[in-house]
């Protein structure tokens, strides 16, 4: 017997002994020469590996040196812990400032991702003297957020911060902060950046007056003389980054400033067009051009886009990509995705929410929003599954699937309630037309349950929220009239040949803009 054979046969052995211990003089059923009950066999209902005499103080810690045990009522005893937790924070803070305090060249190591095939503006900029140089000596104003790293996630914050010939004077903060943690909808402050000290300006707020504060003020950009913009979008209409960006181009020219786009993927491909085409009356922050929902435009080509049909003569430059192509949607691009906003943290939420963030903003089902997979379920309480799955997939909408499933919010519509509804499986990329997807789910709906009025943020809601919803609805649509044929009884297909000339119109007539094969 070799060294191997004797190992293997003293675990065996091993084994037989540790589970002889809690099996041994046990009666299984498979043994039983009559009917089995349950009752008869209590010794197998759990697991019967388990050691004889194991308790849970085998697990449980000496707790000699964590806090006393108080005594009194239970707000007593939760007051003195909140108290204790409340004294560790302090500390930990005044520790993470004294070592921020002497804190230099800080270095938190740097990503590679060896299936990169997109170098990003940002890289650009840093690595092609044709960009760097221009910008030499030049003070710059910077609009981003979180996304706004290169591949190996180095902040362009901290890259424009390091670089001895370029001086980083102002922070401009889109929706969610540069730092990217305000919830989508709420309003972002001024300050202090608390790791570079350079001051931090709001796009998406008020002002101490309560006036909206949205665009740079020439006081902001005194010590300007570039206004970049680095944020990563989602190809997605109601998206209010690229409103953020027209904005910016506009004070840009309105106060003799130079306007720089660090280009980035369009994450849903350059190919893809797909919803109706806004109105430039309607124009507003969640509807912020006269583009179809989903435009297929890169940050760059938007630009372009806005200095020609807006007519805004911005003084622009595009610091381009390599190696992007059209045809590629993100996950081809084999860059890492950052998340661009609270929900969107996978490149799987943003296709989501091209097909359910639309009517999302009624609220009156749940989009997945407050589950692990926000924009890529669609239920209620009210909706029965296989009802609504079948009726959607019946329709042969190419690209997609609908599973029947039920889920629970954690938070947001319909809080901690068991809703039935359907999951999103996108089953081609290339096939599948999101807006037109939106508008059948919106559609099968409102047929199916008119009594929940959907169209009305939901039979429960109030006057002035059905007000406010509806609202929100119509100026992502770029408009009422995809309400208004709705209300009318007109089908998912009626409005699709409805809205189909324009948005083919403008499939053709953005390729002035591109910027990429």
């Amino acid at each position: 017997m070799n060294k191997l054979t004797t190992l293997i046969c003293l675990a065996l052995l091993s084994s037989v002994s540790y589970l002889g211990a809690a099996t041994a003089d046990i009666s299984y059923p498979r043994d039983a020469k009559s009917e089995v009950k349950d009752e008869d066999y209590k010794a197998l209902w759990f697991d019967t590996s388990a050691p004889e005499g194991r308790t849970e103080n085998d697990w449980r810690a000496d707790m000699t040196s964590a806090t006393e045990t108080v005594k009194g009522s239970k707000a007593e005893i939760a007051a003195y812990y909140d108290k204790e937790q409340e004294k560790a924070t302090s500390k930990s803070i005044e520790s993470n400032a004294a070592w921020l305090k002497n804190a230099k060249n800080v270095d938190v190591g740097k990503a590679v991702y060896p299936g990169k095939k997109v170098k990003l503006g940002n890289e650009v900029l840093f690595e092609n003297p044709k960009y760097h140089d221009a910008l030499k000596g030049k003070r710059v104003g910077l609009i981003t957020n979180p996304s706004g790293c290169d591949s190996q996630f180095v902040s362009t914050i901290d890259k424009l911060m390091a670089d001895p010939d370029i001086e980083l004077t102002a922070l401009f903060a889109p929706e969610h902060g540069v730092r990217g943690a305000e919830r989508a909808g709420d309003g972002v402050k001024d300050g202090i950046d608390p790791v570079t000290g350079v001051p931090v300006y709001s796009l998406h707020g008020k002002d101490k007056n309560k006036i909206s504060q949205s665009k740079p003020r020439p006081s902001m950009l005194a010590n300007v003389d570039v206004l970049m913009f680095d944020i990563q979008d989602t190809g997605n209409r109601s998206y209010t980054y690229s409103n953020t960006m027209r904005l910016g181009m506009q004070a840009a020219y309105e106060n003799g400033k130079e306007f720089w786009i660090l280009d980035r993927p369009n994450p849903l491909g350059g190919n893809l067009v797909s919803g109706n085409v806004a109105d430039k009356y309607y124009m507003m922050s969640v509807c912020w051009g006269p583009v179809a929902y989903i435009h297929g435009l890169t940050p760059g080509e938007i630009g372009l886009l806005f200095n020609d049909v807006l007519d805004m003569k911005t003084n622009l430059k595009v610091v381009p990509m390599e190696g992007w192509t059209r045809s590629m949607k993100w996950q081809d691009t084999g860059l890492p995705w950052v998340p661009t906003s609270t929900h969107n943290q996978s490149i799987d939420a943003v296709w989501g929410m091209a097909i359910t963030g639309e009517f999302g903003e009624l609220h009156s089902t749940n989009v997945g929003v407050g589950y692990p997979a926000p924009f890529q379920y669609v239920g209620a309480p009210w909706i029965d599954s296989m009802r609504l799955a079948q009726e959607l997939n019946s329709r042969g909408l190419e690209g997609i699937f609908f599973k029947p499933a039920y889920y629970r919010p954690f938070y947001h519509i319909y809080k901690d309630e068991l809703c039935g509804g359907v999951q999103l499986i996108i089953t081609d990329y290339d096939k599948i037309m999101p807006v037109e997807a939106s508008l059948n789910i919106l559609e099968a709906l409102n047929t199916m349950y008119p009594e929940q009025r959907i169209m009305y943020a939901g039979a429960g809601s109030e006057v002035k929220t059905q007000r406010a919803r509806v609202s929100m609805f119509n100026k992502v649509m770029g408009g009422p009239r995809v309400r208004d044929m709705l209300l009318e009884g007109k089908s998912a297909k009626e409005i699709i040949a409805d809205w189909a000339p324009a948005r083919d119109k403008f499939a053709k007539d953005r390729e002035k803009y591109f910027l990429y094969k």
